[in-house]
């Protein structure tokens, strides 16, 4: 008895490859933020928290304008300030281990692709005698 190729018999379809296919939608709260920083570490139910920051200047707390009757600035604004940095949290992530490790490995690989291509640019920006071993050097002599 020949044996089909195509068959099916003794397979477990459990156990085979299947694609799956995500459509990716925008939340109504999405956003993009600029990220100076985190903080975070582990919360209770053993989860990696994170909340991401900017850092800028504090606002002023109250400012002062000085304005003639007939509506002319008098006097500069003065603002009074606290003088602090403020670190401006944009946002929580909360990440259990398995997506934790998936996104080191994603950050892990967008870094050296981004080192790769800065390395390039760099070598790219190099004067030409500096790629080579020995260059004679022209004399600016009049």
């Amino acid at each position: 008895m020949e044996e089909n190729s195509t068959t099916n018999e003794g397979r477990d379809p459990s156990k085979e490859q299947q694609e799956v296919v995500f459509k990716y939608v925008k939340s109504n709260f999405f956003r993009v933020i600029h990220a100076d920083g985190a903080w975070g570490g582990l919360n209770p139910r053993g989860n990696i928290h994170m909340s991401f920051y900017n850092e800028r200047s504090a606002l002023p707390d109250t400012s002062t304008l000085t304005v003639a009757p007939d509506g002319n600035i008098v006097k500069p604004e003065e603002a009074q300030t606290s003088g602090a940095l403020v670190r401006e949290i944009e946002c929580d992530v909360i990440l259990d281990l398995r997506t934790a490790i998936g996104l080191r490995k994603w950050l892990d690989d967008q870094i050296k692709q981004l080192q790769g291509l800065l390395k390039e640019a760099q070598r790219q920006k190099q004067p030409r005698e500096k790629l080579t071993e020995q260059q004679p050097v022209a004399s600016k002599t009049g």
